[in-house]
């Protein structure tokens, strides 16, 4: 085995065990509908009554008087559908895909019978271009995840047009809203979004990029619906095993090699030098005792020394299918015992995902199903990989990661790592209750129950901190204060998100060109946070913290109908949101916890006082919707949307409620929460909550051509502009880390009396442009090799507007932001993605020996590039003051899977190599400061 050094994954072998017992169609929570028209061959005139029934399950319909049909509700996945009537060859089509929120128009030409009971089957081909498509949707099947190195929501999500590290057309990572089952997995309190879903339980995953329905809410920039395998008529099932051997995967050297500068300059020489030294304070010491000192001063714990040897594991299994014919199920679940590239405070950064569903029939019309997902880790590293958008507060923000990244980290021998952050412990669970009620073929009805339980802990939870010891001044070094080898830093977080959710829809087919949708949703929180950073410094202890509970309420309702026509689709809606942060805010917010014995409400002069509040009030927001499609021909067709999105900021930006207490007396405050002491606002302890913060907006248009090249070509043109305002969030994303960026949106209040008691809020003040072209090129040829390729160009601007100081009345002169724009550095303005895929099928090839080594063979390369970032650097003969006037190298990755099927033991196996950057490029860092 050839391995080689990198900055990411290079080999992974799998083994994947497919448990294939009886094939079966496959049903999912959300759903597609099927619909066409039945006529005479020779006449070319309706068929009345004709019967339509999609083989092999309940669902069905009946020609109208025009000999159109509709059948709704239908799961996405692969069916056979089959007309019937009196006198008329029965036609079976085969291969019918049904996608989420689409209409698969299948229509039938029936002949005169000759023959009892004559039938005919035909193929079903798919169309190359959509008609129904209004606006940009990528959808990933089951097969496509099977062919390619993806394994998690966060892969599948940067391989599509348009995305870059869960940042969709410019956007930021939380603005896009990640939903299972059409239930949202949104953790609530930050705006993060669960993604640890077992792609081995996926059957489809749709991302809607330009634009979507009135049905759809809280995300500017993108919708990711997953949707789950539940089986009818078998057991079917899927277990993988994936490893990592055990190796280093950054480039250099190691972080604890003895070559590095603090064994290579710290040599006996070194020593016996200072011990000779009058001037030294290792004056007349015995050199050989200092060398051995400083060696075991910098000889890691194995923890962290022995990070090169350790192979990473992980395992997953899924069955599903049907115990009845009423009952289906899915159970499903993933364990990862996860190996980070650098070193870190704990051994494995392990995680987990488990979840479920059971549905049961009541009848022929109502259908239940109870689904459950829960997963979760514990991790060192620069992110947990079960959540793929994060929106840190600032406290979280300020914390580092306990892990090391380069050779001169201060902290790298000390036992909690990299930085003062403990490991992060993350659990999630959600269960769902959903009952369908199918009450006439053209008409049902959805409603939903569910309730989210989010847990974090970056605590001291292994009790490595003395409690004793509070000062920086206790911190223990190194004989020469190169490194520090024992940290006392008290710095924790810890938060609670409880969300009770209830929502309901209902679908109908009022006739031939119109689907009417309407529903609502409501949400009930339940939200704990709790900050704490405490030290004794210079016979003063303080403590700086940031603790609140909340309980906020939000909802939304909204129509839409989806008209159909043989030259027009249109997609048109309204929706409603509104929220309420359900607390009384003080007043005045230049003082809000009454600390000056000016401000109404204050009892005592140095401590927190009883401030005058006034209920917080319901936010609103109308979101028009509309999308058009326009069929030229069935070779080409046009598309439009327009659309006004809205979303709530986290809630953290208005439920924060920091302070720091104080005392010269260290004694007195040994419970950091005690109220009874002296107690202040002050720029550094994080931001207040704004209890007249908005709905942050954005306006999306999208127009673009798609089109047929001999059936062999699929072109998808298409270009798009968003206007984003009255945002918050500037400072998330950068090419290389996606947790950082430029501008800041607080606003600084300043009170009367005491302008270093201050108090700092986010606000709804930073606005963006965005604008680009995008361009797909896909093949359809008939034979095993396939092309796909993306091209996008994309161009952001920002900026912030308002003021970054305010001044409580009479006291000073407010200071607006400037209102200058810059490009967005987490922006690279060209991105190319390209996957060519080889896929042999079942029993193809030659025979060699009675094996055919090509049957179930193939080949699967995906290549990604996107220029560098953007960076401002004027040099010492540059007067320009232009920013972001340079650009760093840009970026490139190939990676490679190799597959070969085979059966075995009477099950469907697959072995699998995985060769993650094929041609070990590099990805330099960015430099910092100057």
């Amino acid at each position: 085995m050839k391995k080689k050094d990198g900055n990411e994954v290079k080999l992974i072998f799998l083994f994947v065990l497919c448990l294939s017992f009886i094939v079966s169609g496959l049903f999912a929570g959300t759903k597609g509908k099927i619909a066409g028209r039945v006529i005479d061959s020779n006449t070319g005139k309706p068929l009345i009554g004709a019967n339509i029934i999609v083989v092999g399950t309940n669902f069905g319909a009946t020609s109208n008087e025009k000999g159109n049909y509709v059948i709704l509700n239908l799961s996405p996945g692969m069916y056979s559908v089959k007309a019937l009537y009196m006198g008329y060859q029965a036609v079976t089509k085969t291969g019918v895909m049904v996608i989420v929120d689409r209409t698969t128009r299948v229509n039938f030409s029936l002949k005169t019978e000759t023959i009892a009971g004559e039938s005919v089957v035909v193929v079903a081909k798919r169309p190359v271009v959509d008609p129904n498509l209004t606006a940009t949707e990528h959808v990933v099947r089951q097969k496509d995840i099977d062919k390619t190195w993806v394994r998690s929501m966060s892969e599948i999500m940067n391989t599509q047009t348009g995305v870059y590290a869960g940042h969709v057309r410019g956007g930021t990572a939380v603005e896009t809203k990640y939903m299972l089952d059409n239930v949202s997995l949104n953790s609530g309190l930050l705006s993060d979004n669960y993604t640890g879903v077992n792609t081995s339980a996926i059957q489809e995953v749709s991302i809607l990029t330009g634009g979507y329905n009135a049905e759809y809410g809280d995300a500017q920039s993108g919708i990711v619906n997953i949707v789950t395998k539940e089986g009818v008529g078998g057991i079917h099932g899927t277990w993988v095993n994936r490893m990592r051997p055990a190796g280093k995967y950054h480039w250099g050297r190691n972080m604890y090699s003895h070559d590095n500068y603090e064994w290579t300059h710290y040599d006996i020489d070194y020593w016996t030098a200072l011990t000779q030294d009058e001037t030294s304070e290792f004056y007349g010491s015995d050199p050989n005792t200092l060398l051995k000192n400083w060696q075991d001063q910098h000889t890691a714990n194995p923890d962290q020394a022995d990070y090169t040897k350790r192979p990473e594991l992980e395992t997953e299994m899924t069955l599903y299918g049907s115990l009845t014919d009423r009952i289906g199920f899915l159970i499903s679940g993933r364990y990862k015992r996860g190996v980070n590239v650098f070193p870190q405070a704990t051994p494995y950064n392990p995680e987990f995902n488990f979840q479920g569903n059971i549905t049961y029939k009541l009848s022929s019309k109502i259908k239940l199903k109870l689904s459950g997902i829960y997963g979760g880790y514990t991790n060192s590293s620069s992110s947990g990989s079960n959540f793929y958008s994060i929106e840190n507060s600032q406290e979280m923000a300020w914390n580092g990661l306990p892990e090391v990244t380069s050779f001169d980290n201060w902290s790298k021998y000390d036992l909690i790592g990299g930085w003062v952050s403990f490991p992060e412990k993350r659990r999630i669970n959600n269960v769902a209750l959903e009952m369908t009620h199918v009450l006439n073929p053209q008409t049902f009805y959805k409603l939903t129950f569910s309730y989210l339980n989010d847990n974090m802990d970056k605590t001291d939870r292994d009790g490595i901190i003395d409690p004793e010891k509070w000062s920086f001044d206790d911190d223990v070094a190194d004989s020469d204060w190169l490194f520090l080898l024992k940290g006392y830093k008290h710095w924790t977080d810890m938060f609670t998100s409880k969300v009770y959710s209830g929502h309901g829809s209902v679908t109908s087919q009022i006739d031939d060109h119109n689907q009417v949708k309407a529903g609502f949703e409501f949400k009930s929180y339940d939200l704990s946070y709790d900050h704490q950073m405490s030290a004794y410094e210079g016979g003063e202890r303080w403590n700086l913290m940031n603790v609140y509970q909340g309980k906020p309420y939000e909802g939304s309702f909204y129509t839409q109908d989806k008209m159909e026509f043989s030259g027009l689709i249109v997609n048109a809606g309204i929706r409603v949101d509104y929220f309420n942060q359900n607390r009384d805010a003080p007043k005045n917010m230049f003082d809000p916890l009454a600390y000056e014995e000016t401000t109404p409400g204050n009892i005592k002069p140095g401590f927190p006082g009883v401030p005058e509040r006034e209920s917080t009030k319901t936010q609103f927001a109308v979101s028009p919707r509309l999308g058009i499609s326009h069929p030229i021909s069935e070779n080409t067709v046009l598309h439009f949307v327009y659309g006004h999105f809205y979303q709530r900021p986290s809630w953290h930006k208005m439920l924060g409620f920091p302070y720091i207490n104080f005392t010269e007396d260290p004694n007195l405050i040994y419970d950091p929460y005690n109220p009874n002491v002296v107690t202040y606002m002050d720029q550094w302890q994080g931001y207040y909550g704004n209890p007249k913060m908005g709905y942050e907006r954005t306006i999306q248009y999208e127009i673009g051509v798609d089109q047929n090249i001999a059936n062999l070509l699929r072109l998808d043109i298409t270009g798009y502009y968003k206007d984003a305002s009255r945002q918050t969030i500037m400072r998330e994303g950068n090419v290389n880390d996606p947790r950082w960026g430029d501008e800041n949106t607080w606003t600084t209040l300043y009170n009367a009396v005491n302008q270093y008691n201050v108090a700092m809020m986010i606000s709804n003040c930073a606005y963006a442009d965005v604008r680009g072209l995008e361009t797909e090129l896909n093949t359809r040829f008939n034979f095993p090799l396939n092309f796909n390729f993306s091209y996008d160009l994309s161009y952001s601007t920002g900026g912030v507007v308002g003021y970054s100081s305010m001044y409580e009345l009479g006291t000073g002169i407010d200071a607006p932001y400037g209102y200058g724009q810059s490009r967005k550095s987490w922006n690279a303005n060209n991105k190319f993605k390209g996957i060519a895929d080889l896929s042999f099928p079942k029993n193809f090839g030659p025979s060699v020996f009675g094996f055919k080594p090509l049957s179930e063979f193939g080949v699967n390369i995906y290549f990604e590039y996107r220029n560098g970032p953007q960076y401002t650097y004027h040099g010492p003969d540059d007067t320009s003051t232009e920013p972001n006037n340079k650009r760093w190298y840009p970026h490139y990755r190939t990676n490679l899977t190799v597959s070969k099927g085979f059966d075995l033991l009477g099950f469907h196996s697959e072995l699998r190599m995985e060769v993650r950057n094929l041609f070990n490029n590099k990805d330099i860092n960015m430099l910092g400061w100057d």
